[in-house]
């Protein structure tokens, strides 16, 4: 069972993903699964790439970052006293990145696909040729990064034939802005790719560094690059600025401690004053995607839709300004800094016109794994079409005790990661997977078997096993270091509860409240579109023992108003990996307002598709109309499953 992988070398991070025939998934390199794009030169010539030269950059001298703009350009780079070609060091990563997968899949990659501008012209494109060559892989392809969003894209939502989108590509370094055209064999670019070299978000955190030194009257400018102390202050300065530009991303103001030499000063900075400092450069990305429509000989209308893509797209302005030029539905990409590696994946698995030679990456040391970060971006249910369903009859039932034992949920069928709009339709009792044409038409599962009644005394939760602890997610607070976060098609990057526990958009509510005399959450949904309440650990966790130990996960629920339409929960390994478990009808039945404790077997979301090895959200719940409850003491159990109330999904053995 071999696999392709894509790999996005950005300006500013780089990422990867392969694919199999299971689909598409990101590879952690590092913290939020990506890799800074750095290269740090040791002493004794070494180069070490990603997270690896960000921890041993002592010396600024050694570091460089940005290489990939300068790809082409004649003079080499100085680093450590020594010279280096742009394509050396972005093989150095290459290479790395490579080692990493091969290490974390146990095995090399079958083939090998790239990713560079589309606005690249020969000559750039001749010296990026070098850089597979010389970090000893063979029989690499490369494809422009529009074309990769835009495959991507495709899986996502599945183009029409011949639908055309326009790619809106703003990444770290550069801009890209390209017409697509599905077909049956791929993407077909249409009139003449456009884009601006030096134009993306190392810019706006360069604009964010001068509005700091301007209001600190110049204190940073001041700084001496040559004096250690004020060169580290001076990189931890532009680091503060561009964690500051992700979080104005999802907050209305950011406060500043920055670290300077002769005393720490306070700064505050709002999103309306960040969005005056780029907007000049944001106009620049519209004018050029307008004449990228018309090369093509098209009108905006003639557009299905505006796919953003790169982290910078991310930016609540740029959606606000392109929407407001062109008309269009402006879509987002399910992970704006995946979509292209994701994308390249999936070129992957298609047949080369030539069969490439095997590809043999280096042995080296691995980039480390991640460890913290900000919230992954999690999958709007919705967002794909095809839609796959593990029809399955099953027996819902619930734990329950004394007064707040209900009488049990009927059964349903398991669903895929994608909710569908459902339609009835009498099935066998034999489970059998079914693919649907579109949202529209969804194959249903079997009708629901007669429901049991839970007994009243019903046992407590089974013990952890010696060695396996229960995995407590949410007790009343966020339990390090889960994170509990809303999204939806207002911010599908997640806003955190935090510690005021509470948050809203327009599709959901998020606040306090008490489940039966503990503190739990009460999430609304307002019935204005989907939107998600789910429980994250920034890292990533091998839960496989739990699933060997028959454990579930566990909540406390109580519904005060049952869902409108199809609802869910799913466990997620970084999009698009996950299982995903129907609630509807559990939800339902539940009498409203009383608590009742939930147990849904983990081998029924790993039925659905979960790998146990990559969890990195422990819950989360979905439904796209109206819907209000509450939920208390979310929890992973070792043996829970075995409960002879526990949910009976169909997915063990």
């Amino acid at each position: 069972m071999g696999y392709g992988l894509g790999i996005d070398l950005g300006t500013t991070f780089t990422a990867a993903a392969v694919a199999r025939e299971s689909g598409t998934r990101i590879v952690p390199l590092g913290q939020d699964g990506i890799s800074p794009s750095l290269v740090y030169a040791r002493a004794d010539g070494t180069l070490v790439t990603g997270e690896a030269a960000e921890a041993e950059a002592t010396d600024p001298v050694r570091l460089s970052r940005g290489h990939k703009r300068r790809l082409g350009d004649p003079t080499p780079l100085v680093i450590g006293g020594a010279a280096y070609s742009p394509a050396a060091l972005l093989a150095a990563q290459l290479r790395d990145v490579v080692a990493a997968v091969t290490a974390q899949e146990g095995e090399a990659p079958e083939s090998v696909v790239l990713t560079c501008p589309a606005v690249w012209g020969p000559y750039r494109r001749e010296h990026f040729d070098e850089v597979p060559r010389l970090a000893g892989l063979s029989g690499a392809r490369i494809i422009t990064e529009p074309e990769a969003a835009a495959t991507h894209y495709s899986v996502e939502r599945r183009l029409g034939d011949g639908e055309l989108v326009a790619v809106y590509d703003l990444g770290g370094g550069t801009f890209d802005t390209t017409i697509l055209r599905a077909t049956a064999g791929g993407m077909e670019i249409l009139g003449t790719p456009e884009g601006i070299e030096r134009l993306g978000g190392m810019d706006f955190d360069e604009a964010l560094l001068a509005h700091v030194d301007t209001r600190l009257d110049g204190a940073v400018s001041a700084l001496d690059p040559a004096d250690p102390e004020a060169a580290a202050a001076l990189a931890a300065i532009r680091a503060l600025c561009v964690r500051a530009k992700e979080e104005l991303s999802t907050e209305p103001d950011v406060l500043l401690q920055v670290p300077l030499p002769g005393g720490g000063r306070e700064l505050l900075v709002s999103r309306i004053e960040f969005n005056e400092m780029i907007r000049p450069a944001v106009a620049l990305t519209t004018e050029a995607l307008d004449r990228t429509i018309t090369s093509a000989g098209l009108k905006a209308d003639d557009l299905a839709a505006v796919l953003l893509a790169g982290g910078s797209s991310r930016i609540p302005l740029v959606t606000q300004m392109v929407s407001e030029a062109f008309g269009r539905p402006v879509r987002l990409g399910l992970h704006p800094k995946f979509t292209v590696a994701l994308g390249a994946a999936a070129v992957s698995r298609t047949p080369a016109a030539e069969q490439p030679a095997a590809v043999v990456p280096p042995s080296d040391t691995p980039l480390p794994g991640p460890t913290s970060g900000r919230p992954k971006w999690l999958v709007p249910a919705a967002a794909a079409a095809a839609v796959l369903l593990v029809a399955a009859a099953t027996t819902a039932t619930l734990i329950g005790g004394g007064e707040d034992t209900p009488t049990p949920p009927q059964g349903g069928a398991l669903a895929s990661p994608v909710p569908p709009t459902t339609t009835t339709s009498a099935a066998a009792t034999t489970p059998a997977p079914q693919i649907a044409a579109s949202t529209s038409q969804v194959i249903a599962g079997p009708p629901p078997v007669a429901p049991t009644t839970a007994r009243a005394d019903a046992p407590p939760a089974s013990q952890a096993t010696p060695g396996i602890p229960e995995v407590k997610v949410y007790d009343g607070s966020d339990v390090s270091p889960f994170r509990s976060i809303i999204g939806s098609e207002e911010n599908w990057d997640g806003t955190y509860l935090g510690g005021r526990r509470a948050a809203e958009h327009t599709e959901i509510r998020v606040g306090p409240d008490k489940v039966g005399g503990a503190d739990g959450l009460r999430a609304t949904w307002t019935g204005r579109g989907p939107a998600q309440l789910y429980f994250q650990d920034p890292g990533f966790r091998d839960m496989s023992a739990y699933l060997d130990d028959d454990a579930a996960l566990v909540f406390d629920a109580v519904v005060h108003s049952p869902p409108t339409s199809w609802a869910s929960v799913a466990v997620h390994c970084e999009y698009p990996c996950g299982g995903q478990v129907e609630l509807t009808s559990l939800l339902n039945d539940l009498p409203p307002g009383r608590k009742t404790t939930v147990r849904i077997p983990i081998s029924c979301f790993v039925a659905d598709g979960l790998d146990p090895k990559h969890v990195d959200t422990f819950m989360l719940l979905y439904t796209e109309e109206a819907l209000d409850m509450s939920v208390a003491n979310v929890r992973w159990t070792p043996g829970a499953a075995d409960e002879p109330d526990a949910l009976d999904c169909g997915g063990r053995e």
